[in-house]
């Protein structure tokens, strides 16, 4: 993997339960959950088969990398739909630039297909703007080239490949989604953590920034206010920021499967998070931690109603931020201040971004899921608890067998000194350095269920592409990605079916571990 420029951007159910332990009901939906997790195909959607018959090219991956300052760019917007124009933003130093773009996906274990080529494109120098009293860093330049989206570019997670004249190359990211979708699963892409880490122009909103050459600086402060108005830094997987290493390997399986998906980013969730209803399941990729009270409201809310969530990444729905409207239109400006010196908290103090655990807001992550953030130290080998349950069916696992180091970055874990959800069910309970993490479930009566892996790892441990380049996307790992990948697979065939609550009620068993 790519250098990234933080401790964390690096980071990459019980259907054989004793009878006697069952009441007659939960026994007769688990049964219903056996069959429903013997379906192959997991919800599937033809066009998304068949997107992926296409052709392949192996080439997204090669070539030099651009160093910040000599191929930079950025786009309008993070995600775009059927009619929209993307505008796209480009500082180089080289006189002409080509822009390709890819539809990320499985395509015969390549990764990605080529949908559109731009040539010829005059190259501009522009300045890198200083922060402002906020720490934020916000580019107006010039648009250099659009991108009309039209039917040549279905739904799905998009990077752009700009090249110089040098044969070196730098991302630009982007979604296009499809507002009318009814699909089974929303993937949603993490850009609010992406821009969160992202050091380009000196700032993120943590200490660390990008200095001279590729190293990593300490700043004296923060930045507070941070803009999606820059590119990402090349540290951050060349401008691609998070989505290689945390989010592109459960794409990758997802779209082999042929999943039935639909596609966000979390902005979207703030805009339009009243639309979960049209979906069965919410698939929060490798590290989700930004949260509006938009983003959060629609999520629980959701679940309360039917949704299943997928939290396949730790360190969920921990930082409180709101948006602002900036250059290029609304949610372009993230503010993030981390206590009540927010200025906002005199005004409206449910706004303040604190972080969500913290007064005024209380409201830990856990009081939904059972989960609650851990630590970044969260490195160690998987312990796996509850072995019959339906998460390791087909796993060939047993109580207490070891994937070794199948965990890494961040943890959660389950607290009892916390509020949590009744009926939480522990898979798996694990030392790591920092602690001890603990993939959770909870599923009540007619809600959705809520699934965390409680590691930064999980989706990293899926990857599987051996016709990729491997110094960027790894090769399985024996022992540790074929039974993660099982398990991931009957998340997404339980979810699938509606109301997990209804389907797979968890079983409380917390009280063998704390």
């Amino acid at each position: 993997m790519p250098s990234l420029p933080s401790r964390r951007a690096v980071l990459r159910g019980v259907g054989a339960v004793a009878g006697g332990m069952l009441l007659s009901s939960r026994a007769d939906a688990i049964t219903s959950a056996s069959s429903v997790l013997a379906l192959p195909d997991y919800a599937t959607a033809s066009w998304v088969k068949k997107e992926n018959l296409h052709p392949g090219d192996g080439a997204w991956l090669h070539g030099h990398l651009a160093g910040d300052g000599t191929l930079d760019g950025y786009a309008n917007v993070t995600s775009a739909a059927l009619g929209e124009t993307v505008h796209f933003f480009v500082s180089t130093t080289s006189p002409t630039i080509v822009a390709k773009v890819y539809r990320m996906g499985y395509y015969q274990g390549l990764g990605a297909r080529r949908v559109a080529t731009r040539t010829g494109i005059k190259g501009s120098l522009h300045p890198t703007p200083a922060p402002d009293q906020y720490g934020t860093v916000d580019c107006h330049w010039p648009v250099t080239f659009s991108l009309d989206i039209d039917a040549t570019f279905p739904p799905g997670q998009y990077l752009v490949r700009l090249e110089n004249t040098r044969n070196q190359y730098r991302f630009i990211p982007f979604m296009v989604r499809d507002d009318d979708s009814i699909a089974t699963f929303v993937y949603m892409s993490s850009v609010t953590t992406w821009q969160a880490y992202n050091t380009w122009g000196g700032f993120s909103l943590y200490r660390e920034t990008s200095g001279p050459n590729g190293t990593i600086t300490t700043n004296a402060n923060r930045a507070v206010r941070v803009s999606f108005n820059r590119p990402y830094s090349v540290q951050f997987a060349n401008g691609a920021a998070d989505f290689i290493g945390n989010e592109f390997p459960l794409l990758f399986l997802a779209e082999r499967l042929g999943l039935d998906m639909t596609y966000w980013t979390d902005i979207d969730l703030d805009r339009r998070g009243n639309r979960l209803s049209r979906h069965k399941a919410l698939l929060s990729l490798g590290h989700d931690e930004y949260y509006s009270p938009a983003m959060r409201n629609a999520v629980t809310s959701a679940v309360k109603r039917g949704l299943n969530v997928a939290f396949f990444g730790a360190n969920f729905i921990y930082r409180k931020v709101r948006f602002e409207t900036g250059a290029n239109g609304v949610d372009r400006l993230m503010i993030n201040y981390r206590s009540t010196a927010d200025p906002i908290s005199a005004t409206n103090p449910s706004l303040a971004t604190v972080n969500w655990s913290q007064y005024p807001s209380d409201l830990p992550e856990s009081t939904f899921s059972g989960s609650i953030y851990g630590g970044a130290d969260g490195a160690g080998s998987l312990v796996v608890a509850d072995s019959a349950s339906w998460l390791w069916r087909g796993a060939g696992l047993r109580d207490g067998s070891v994937l070794p180091a199948a965990l890494g970055g961040e943890f959660n874990h389950f607290n009892p000194q916390v509020q949590n959800p009744a009926n939480v069910q522990i898979f798996g309970h694990s030392p790591v350095g920092g602690g001890v993490g603990d993939i959770t479930y909870v599923a009540e009566k007619s809600q959705g269920g809520v699934f965390c892996s409680g590691t930064g790892y999980w989706i990293y441990r899926l990857s599987n592409a051996p016709k990729m380049n491997g110094g960027w996307v790894p090769r399985a790992v024996p022992g540790v990605t074929a039974p993660i990948t099982t398990a991931t697979k009957n998340i997404l065939a339980l979810f699938a079916h509606g109301p997990a609550g209804n389907i797979m009620p968890s079983v409380a068993n917390t009280a063998r571990f704390y």
